[in-house]
């Protein structure tokens, strides 16, 4: 049950600006507390080799709200369609992405409430839930800065499926083919053999006719010597 409809059923129209207004104040403090700059409903944390970010998207009806978590690698500096400033990034910005479940409940979605305590304490689970489910990711990725190194190209087929262990089990919010594109990118000049077998996996997911824009990138990094 979303959107309108929800809020109808639960007698709950709140807007998400009035919601961002509630708890605006005691989320920030508490993701700063975990070591992220930001306001309102988006929050960002640099580090040497990537950029994490967390972001509040409302539901265009109101009533609801899901929690995103992204993640973006400094070595990959383009979407594929434009260079990226890093300190402009939020969570849509990001190559990987995933949403955030409450408590870890499989519904993405948190259901404000006419009553601003209530609220507040949805703030409160909010972070909870960034504290169980993405700062595990972080620390694990930031205590390994060769983390994206340790993907194999099967684990691209457990994207979604809530076997991709090298997330935790989180489900990325993209296809096999664009996650090969962004580590080939990424591991170009870093891991060229490694690059080279997610071209070859991208270049082996993709059906033709394919208006996919990394198509001859693929095929580029393929045939190119590997001692380049």
């Amino acid at each position: 049950m979303h959107g309108s409809l929800c809020a109808i059923v639960f007698g709950q129209m709140i807007s998400t600006a009035e919601f961002k207004k509630q708890i605006g104040q005691s989320l920030g403090q508490q993701l700063r507390d975990l070591g992220f700059k930001g306001s309102g409903f988006d929050y960002l944390m640099d580090t040497e080799d990537f950029l994490f970010a967390i972001g509040i998207q409302g539901n265009r009806y109101g009533g609801q709200c899901c929690v995103e978590l992204g993640i973006q690698p400094k070595n990959l500096n383009t979407d594929g369609s434009r260079f990226l400033d890093f300190k402009k990034m939020k969570y849509v910005d990001c190559e990987f992405r995933t949403r955030l479940s409450p408590r870890g409940q499989g519904d993405f979605w948190w259901t404000y409430d006419d009553d601003e305590n209530k609220n507040r304490k949805l703030a409160d689970d909010i972070v909870q839930t960034i504290r169980d489910f993405a700062i595990p990711v972080i620390k694990k990725i930031k205590d390994n800065p060769d983390f994206l190194e340790e993907i194999e190209p099967e684990d691209l087929d457990n994207l979604y499926n809530g076997k991709f262990n090298k997330l935790n089990g989180l489900n990325l919010m993209t296809t096999e083919i664009r996650m090969a594109w962004a580590l080939t990118k990424a591991l170009e000049k870093k891991n060229f053999l490694k690059a080279k077998m997610f071209a070859q996996y991208g270049l082996s997911k993709i059906e033709y006719p394919s208006s996919f824009f990394g198509i001859e990138y693929f095929e580029e990094i393929v045939n190119k010597n590997n001692s380049a």
